[in-house]
């Protein structure tokens, strides 16, 4: 019997059954996405792409045990289609199964790939803190596919952050090359170093205004051109175009200041000394082995990175970077609580004060050191940073899950921080930062909010400021070391020789020698400021 006519209709049937259901996916109209999912997965058991899209509205249910099965049917009926695979480790990473998502990625290491699946793999080994095994996917990227400006941006970003800034700004020309109009590099590239006036991108950067550009494009280019002007020290330019930039990118944002205020408000009331008393998790013995987690937090741009290098030059201080694992492992808990993933900010706040704090330091700590499973971390190194700012939203919770976790608080001078703030582009986190007036409002409160923190009993919070940090590095270091309970040494200050990766804003910056160019940097824009030194004047926070 001839069934070659038989199995083109099948597929003719399945194609036509995904086009309807990804048209159904994308318009959320959640329950005809169901119904093809239903009818593909029972007409066409053995088609992967099938698979593959059940799996996509699993997780549109938020059905993570649905999803992980049909990413795995999917993988199984299609054992050579890679892309499917890193889909699949990329999902265990969303889930924190760090050990799996490490064993699919090393398993696709060696094998025969494409030059887009070397970058998606890639970017999947740099999200896992494996930087030399994402650096050779995007080589091999590259050297399948050597046209593709892509692959020369991703490649010089993940170079940047492990600190081979020459090299980065290689690789940024090469895409620069190939695709002039690649903002993203011109604007890298722009950040990598000082701009002189013998070596800089203006010219390049104002012609590129010039061209049709997508908004959040535009905006790239006005934060690049305020970056450079300010290196030249063309003050009044500088500000003219960070101002545009700003104006731009908070034309296309949907954000309230009022929902942040009313947050911080809310953390304040229910997290109060009456529930800081309650319940108290007994700190370990010092004498007793222990992991222990310094919290490096505060406003962004406030030195952080820098503080964390001081750390991290110890051998017995691992870098855990930015995570996001605290507010995530909270978050499910609370949903736990709640049985519901949409209920209203007030009243996750309140379930978050009913949820199970040891377990969720110990789930805290299980989550790092899966992680980070190369370390060893609780068996050859004792201690860790986690520097993500906004920690500080949490930090009575924190302390009462973790009680034997170190918190160290960076604070600047006022306009100092919210200035470096606002002529920074962020990817996708602080959204207060682009309005200097919704941007003073934040900080208002998040004074306030710090206030509340450091007024609970026994809280232990240490302070650090920018400003002696840089004029007084060993002096300040010490200090932080003999907080931590570590043992000091003079050379941990020289964090331009200091090896390790570095994925923050402040990437180029901390590998430089420790200096003070940027204290009082604000006064160069005094007269843009006055608003915003008023604002925070008027609440009674000092500005000289």
């Amino acid at each position: 019997m001839d069934t070659s006519n038989l199995n083109s209709v099948n597929s003719t049937s399945v194609q036509t059954m995904l086009k309807q259901g990804w048209s159904a996916l994308k318009n959320n109209q959640i329950n005809d996405a169901i119904r093809i999912s239903q009818s593909l997965n029972q007409q066409h058991p053995d088609h992967s792409e099938a698979w593959y899209y059940t799996a996509q509205v699993a997780l549109a249910l938020q059905n993570n045990i649905a999803a992980e099965q049909a990413l795995k049917n999917a993988c199984k009926l299609a054992p050579k289609n890679r892309t499917v695979q890193i889909i699949l480790a990329n999902f265990y990473f969303s889930k924190n199964d760090f050990q799996q998502a490490k064993k699919l990625a090393f398993s696709l290491d060696d094998k025969v790939l494409k030059a887009a699946e070397h970058n998606q793999l890639a970017f999947l080994f740099s999200k896992l803190n494996l930087t030399e095994e994402s650096i050779n996917q995007y080589r091999m990227a590259i050297a399948l596919d050597g046209k593709n400006n892509d692959h020369y941006y991703s490649l010089a970003a993940v170079l940047r952050h492990a600190g081979e800034l020459i090299s980065a700004e290689e690789n940024l020309n090469k895409a620069i090359e190939l695709n002039p109009l690649d903002i993203d590099s011109h604007a890298l590239k722009v950040d990598l170093k000082k701009q002189t006036h013998d070596q800089h991108s203006i010219d390049s950067l104002i012609t590129l205004l010039d061209e049709d550009l997508a908004p959040k494009d535009k905006v790239q280019v006005y934060f690049a051109l305020a970056k450079s002007y300010e290196d030249l020290a063309d003050y009044e330019k500088s500000y003219a175009n960070v101002e545009q930039g700003n104006n731009l990118r908070r034309k296309h944002l949907n954000y309230a200041i009022e929902t942040d205020q009313q947050t911080m408000t809310k953390i304040s009331q229910i997290f109060n000394q009456a529930w800081w008393q309650k319940d108290t998790i007994e700190s370990a013995d010092k004498k007793e082995h222990v992991l222990t987690p310094i919290f490096v937090l505060g406003m962004p741009r406030t030195g952080s990175t820098l503080t964390d290098r001081i750390f991290t030059a110890s051998d017995d201080v691992f870098s855990g970077g930015e995570l996001n694992d605290f507010a995530q492992l909270l978050t499910e808990q609370v949903n736990q609580l709640q049985a519901s993933s949409k209920q209203e900010k007030t009243s996750f706040i309140e379930a978050a004060s009913q949820i199970d704090f040891k377990q969720l330091g110990q789930t805290y700590l299980s989550t790092v050191k899966a992680r980070f499973s190369e370390v060893d971390l609780g068996d050859s190194i004792d201690f860790f940073t986690d520097k993500l700012p906004f920690n500080y939203l949490y930090l009575g919770l924190i302390k009462k899950a973790l009680p034997n976790a170190k918190i160290i608080h960076i604070t600047r001078h006022p306009m100092d921080t919210c200035y470096a703030i606002y002529k920074t582009l962020f990817q996708q986190a602080y959204p207060f930062s682009y309005d200097l007036k919704e941007l003073g409002q934040y900080f208002i409160q998040y004074q306030k909010l710090m206030n509340h923190w450091s007024s609970l009993s026994n809280m232990d919070i240490h302070q650090v400021s920018y400003e002696k940090l840089v004029s007084s590095p060993i002096e300040t270091g010490r200090a932080i070391y003999q907080f931590c309970g570590l043992e000091w040494q003079d050379k941990f200050v020289e964090v331009k020789n200091h090896q390790g990766v570095v994925n923050t804003a402040s990437a180029s910056q901390v590998r430089q020698e420790i200096h003070q160019n940027s204290v009082q940097k604000w006064r160069q824009y005094e007269q843009q400021l006055a608003p915003l030194k008023a604002q925070l004047q008027q609440v009674g926070i000092c500005c000289d």
